[in-house]
């Protein structure tokens, strides 16, 4: 074997020296979540929890180990929406404005609630959360603890609709987040998507309330959803999240009629009234044609 002339073993050596300095590419999750402070196993999932900067992200892992991001909150301004889908969610404040008394099913690390507390400090905000190392989570990483406009039921959601706990403006169903394919979340998930559980949930809405789903069109059952969301509801309006394989479906009790034109003139009168960080006429023209 011929030596190697000196010009090319000195730039074969610079190469191996530049691949031993290169840093190890950080995976996706790291990249836009930050790096892992706690990571525990309830009865039901895997969860870490991610911070980067002042923000802090609730994700469960699943058995091929990906991660999928449930809540995202910054510490610093709870207030301050994170996730694109969360903000399309409230759309339902298009179709029933004000909200009163609401109800979100699926707790997370609370961004929906804390938002909802600082927007609307008058409203009564409850939530509905099967594991109760996700409530306590909530609690000891992003500040989301009971208060006077805020109760947790920490309990079984269908179960929890089976009883009588008055009327509500808006239910938020964040529950519709596929569950991680190793927690036993999978079975109790399907039962909240039965057109006669979804008829049931009427029950639970004032005359004119709205329920927000989030759907992900991409998994398999999703056609399934929605087919039972548009058989048991009155009314349905569909809405695209920018950026996301996301869909939010706000789901009327009543039946309701709404153009394109009538949503951005009431998502300008929102905008002018709330002002915040995020535009409703923007989530008003993600309407989605049928």
């Amino acid at each position: 074997m011929k030596p190697l002339r000196p010009a090319l073993a000195t730039a074969i050596a610079l190469a191996l020296l530049a691949l031993v300095l290169m840093p190890l590419s950080r995976p996706p999750s790291e990249k836009r979540f930050g790096k892992v402070i706690y990571e525990t196993q309830s009865e039901f999932s895997k969860i870490r929890i991610r911070e980067k900067g002042p923000v802090r992200s609730l994700l469960f892992v699943d058995k091929n180990r990906a991660e999928q991001c449930q809540s995202s909150i910054n510490i610093e301004d709870p207030a301050e929406h994170q996730l694109g889908y969360t903000k399309s969610l409230f759309a339902s404040l298009l179709f029933h404005y004000p909200q009163n008394r609401v109800l979100i099913v699926g707790l997370g690390g609370g961004s929906m609630v804390q938002f909802l507390n600082f927007t609307f400090p008058a409203m009564m905000v409850e939530a509905v959360e099967i594991d109760p190392v996700v409530v306590e989570l909530a609690a000891d990483y992003f500040n989301t603890r009971p208060g006077p406009q805020f109760r947790i039921h920490t309990e079984d959601a269908f179960v929890f609709l089976e009883g009588e706990h008055g009327s509500f403006d808006a239910i938020y169903m964040d529950a519709f987040l596929q569950p991680p394919a190793n927690s036993s979340l999978g079975e109790k998930t399907l039962r909240l998507k039965t057109v006669e559980f979804l008829t049931q949930l009427q029950t639970h809405l004032t005359p004119d309330g709205v329920v927000a789903f989030n759907i992900i069109p991409a998994e398999p059952s999703a056609k399934d959803n929605l087919d039972a969301i548009d058989e048991a509801f009155a009314s349905t309006f569909s809405f695209r999240v920018p950026g996301t394989g996301n869909r939010v479906i706000i789901a009327c009790k009543a039946e309701t009629s709404a153009t394109p034109e009538e949503l951005l003139q009431r998502a300008a009168r929102l905008d002018e009234t709330l002002a915040l960080d995020f535009s409703f006429q923007e989530i008003a023209t993600s309407l989605r044609n049928p």
